[in-house]
């Protein structure tokens, strides 16, 4: 009959095994997250994004970025914009197209005073107002 190892070893901590003791994850408490909600509860506390369930709702589409400018800051630079060819200026109205300045929506802080004609995807109701008042006009790309 062999001998017992445990009677050798005794005070050892580890019975010869190493740190890793023959374990197939069987010294942390198992493998996974199991536990969760008996010995591991307080991992569980602080970490409460591995608690049971779906959370929310997944969008299967991709979302638009919104990349918006005001009328009072497009009023002020459509100068410079004609200047440098990224709007025509066509005896009295301005045109511009939003869209290749990598803007898609048009707000409606600021004043205008220009007319200007926009070609933009989407617009607020008061930036709409603001740039008709002026003599303008909105396109919806």
């Amino acid at each position: 009959m062999a001998k017992r190892k445990s009677r050798k070893m005794r005070g050892s901590n580890t019975y010869g095994h190493g740190i890793k003791g023959r374990r197939g994850k069987g010294r942390k408490g198992g493998k996974g997250l199991p536990g969760i909600g008996k010995h591991h509860w307080s991992y569980a506390l602080k970490h409460p994004e591995y608690l049971w369930g779906n959370h929310g709702f997944t969008s299967h589409h991709p979302k638009e970025e919104i990349r918006e400018i005001n009328v009072g800051t497009l009023s002020e630079n459509i100068e410079y914009l004609a200047e440098n060819k990224l709007a025509l200026y066509d005896g009295d109205k301005y045109e511009i197209n939003l869209e290749i300045l990598g803007i898609n929506k048009l707000l409606g802080s600021g004043r205008v005073d220009k007319k200007i004609v926009v070609k933009v995807k989407h617009a607020s109701k008061i930036a709409v107002d603001k740039i008709k008042e002026a003599g303008g006009e909105v396109v919806n790309a």
